[in-house]
């Protein structure tokens, strides 16, 4: 156990411990950065120093380095005139030095900033210090467009199309203009909204197109004080279908197609339009296939399948609207696409439900006609449904037991098929009653072992320090081993001096935390030689002395007993005695049992009576610290009953 000097000592050396790990100096820079021309370039930096300096002012320094030439300023957080003349107003700090954040932003970034970037940081004459490694800053060609959002274009109706622009540079604005047909008067409005460290230029494109602007150019242009890019638009305006027909290579009944698994089929859908209209296949809200500008579209089958099965729906639009047509297609299979879903989240047929909660398991299918479900866990069919493509499968109460692999199967007259989910059972440490500690004259060993689900972290508390996993500490090693649920930790300590040490040992993971206490005992002033002839030693007087006082203690009760023996009056009891047999003599030899002496030749079976006192104790039966008196008996035949 720690007593409170232990741990004062533990609290005392925690400040030392924490002043020599935040007394360097250190920082994390990039060793490249590469930025746009016309842009700005980002160089991320965050650094370290002596904690004692936290609440010191401080100036933060910028320089850049081409080839051989000095460093010279391209920042400075006190004096920003110090900074030579084609850095002044271009460069900034992204972050605040007090926070540890010393990231550097230059803005309207050109070829002739390219170079070697490094920081330096100034409390006072003695506490200044130049952090490495250094930056290396590429410049490239201005390479990133705007995005044109077209919208769908239909002849004499208003559309707003959007262009946008993503940058995370804020220090140089940009902008974003439009290129229109010369007879559009459009309507533009324009946005700037920042998510994070990304900016985002949008501008909006009011227009009401014509038939005439079909096949013209639409183009949005972004622009900075020395670069520029665009983007173009080809406009295409449409116009009503009329007279839309779906046929197919096999028959088609009342716009209804029944098909046998793995037959293959096409169908055609057919409108006519001018100018030609974009045709698309539907299914379910999703697009499946789509053609521009002509007026046949194919949807394919190479071989139906289930899943295939359900309307389509052909839409053709032009300018003038839209014309749709349904085919419903059934597909006869087997049981397939067989799901599982729970309340809980299921993850690639993998269930996790905490220890206590209740659960259920659906399991559907698809199948025409329907399917007969079951559900089986270790072949033990647990409930059944016929007629049904859907059957649950309740835990009131899940526990660690009710873990392992589940088979849902779907059965009908063209097949079967087969589902199975693992549920996991997860719950909070549980230390193992193997846990414990051992010794030899060398070492102390301690194993600390824990079931839980799922795994966390096994921690050492020692009075100076906490180890975990495989680490060494002056005389003390830990090392660990993870099993599916079980996490085995070991604790070692070498011989020292005296020691009595209490070590915990914690395991948690999100549910909880489990926590057992060990104590290290070794004394190593004496050797092990005279430790152990002490111990032989007195183990040996120890048994002499009980060896002697059990005989006197026998001593004592055996006279006590025959006393007892001749007050023997109150209770009788019966028995039987008969002669033996040749047989029963043999089977009593062969058995090793003494064999049961006639009481006189040639007597038959008969009572035996003898005279019982209680013995003391009630009769009951014997319990831990009572006194049993056990006396010998002897009986004697009387003659036949």
């Amino acid at each position: 156990m720690l007593d409170l000097r232990t741990i004062g000592k533990v609290y005392f050396l925690l400040p030392l411990l924490q002043v020599a790990v935040s007394s360097e100096w250190s920082a994390n820079t990039p060793r490249h950065v590469k930025a746009q021309s016309g842009l700005c370039a980002w160089i991320p930096c965050q650094y370290r120093y002596p904690s004692y300096l936290h609440e010191r002012s401080r100036t933060g320094i910028w320089y850049v380095r081409k080839n051989t030439k000095s460093p010279q300023i391209v920042f400075h957080s006190r004096y920003h005139r110090k900074a030579i003349q084609k850095f002044r107003y271009r460069t900034r700090l992204s972050g605040d030095l007090k926070d540890g954040d010393c990231s550097l932003v230059i803005d309207n970034i050109t070829q002739k900033d390219e170079g070697w970037y490094s920081f330096r940081i100034e409390f006072d004459r003695w506490n200044r210090y130049h952090y490495r490694p250094v930056t290396r800053l590429r410049v490239t060609d201005f390479t990133d467009k705007p995005t044109i959002f077209a919208a769908e274009l239909v002849e004499g109706k208003s559309v707003n199309i959007s262009c946008i622009f993503n940058t995370t540079c804020d220090g140089t604005s940009a902008t974003l203009t439009w290129l229109s047909p010369t007879d559009v008067a459009p309507s533009v409005s324009s946005s700037v909204t920042r998510w994070h460290d990304t900016l985002t230029y949008t501008s909006v494109l009011t227009m009401t197109p014509a038939l005439k602007h079909h096949g013209q150019g639409l183009t949005c242009r972004v622009r900075y004080p020395s670069v520029s890019s665009e983007q173009t638009l080809t406009l295409t305006v449409q116009y009503a279908p009329q007279n839309l027909s779906i046929t197919s290579t096999n028959n088609v009944n009342n716009s209804w197609l029944n098909m046998r698994e793995g037959i293959p089929t096409s169908i055609l859908c057919s409108v006519q339009s001018f100018p030609a209209s974009n045709l698309r296949w539907r299914r379910l809200g999703v697009t499946l296939n789509t053609t521009s500008s002509s007026n046949n579209l194919w949807l394919v089958f190479p071989q139906v399948t289930p899943q295939q099965a359900g309307d389509y729906q052909c839409v053709a639009e032009n300018k003038h609207g839209t014309a749709e047509g349904v085919i419903t297609l059934t597909v006869e299979y087997a049981p397939r696409n067989i799901l599982i879903t729970s309340p809980s989240n299921v993850n690639n047929s993998w269930v996790n439900i905490k220890k206590g909660i209740p659960t259920s398991i659906l399991c559907s299918a698809q199948s025409f006609p329907v399917s007969n479900l079951t559900w089986r866990h270790h072949g033990v069919i647990l409930n059944t449904t016929s007629s049904s493509n859907q059957l649950w499968l309740e835990f009131p109460q899940v526990t660690p037991q009710q873990a392992g692999v589940y088979q849902c199967v779907a059965e009908n007259k063209h097949g079967t098929a087969e589902r199975a989910i693992t549920l996991s059972v997860e719950y909070k440490p549980e230390i193992s009653p193997d846990s414990g500690c051992t010794s030899t004259p060398k070492v102390v060993s301690c194993v600390c072992a824990a079931r839980m689900n799922p795994l966390g972290e096994l921690t050492w508390h020692l009075p100076l320090v906490n180890l975990s996993g495989n680490q060494t500490h002056g005389r003390f090693q830990t090392w660990q081993v993870e099993d599916g649920q079980l996490v085995t930790g070991l604790l070692t300590l070498g011989v020292g001096e005296g020691e009595d040490v209490t070590a915990f040992c914690t395991v948690r993971n999100r549910h909880g935390e489990a926590m057992l206490a060990m104590s290290l005992w070794m004394k190593g002033g004496v050797s092990a030689v005279w430790f152990t002839v002490l111990l032989t030693s007195s183990v040996i007087l120890s048994m002499l002395l009980a060896g002697f006082f059990i005989y006197k203690y026998i001593r004592k009760w055996d006279a006590r007993t025959k006393e007892r023996a001749l007050e023997i009056l109150d209770t009788t009891v019966s028995s039987s005695v008969c002669l033996t047999t040749p047989q029963d003599t043999e089977r009593q030899r062969m058995s090793q049992i003494p064999p049961v002496m006639p009481v006189g030749e040639g007597e038959e079976c008969g009572p035996v009576y003898a005279n019982l006192r209680e013995l003391p104790g009630g009769g009951g039966p014997v319990r831990s610290g009572e006194t049993v008196i056990y006396a010998k008996l002897h009986f004697q035949s009387i003659g036949p009953a």
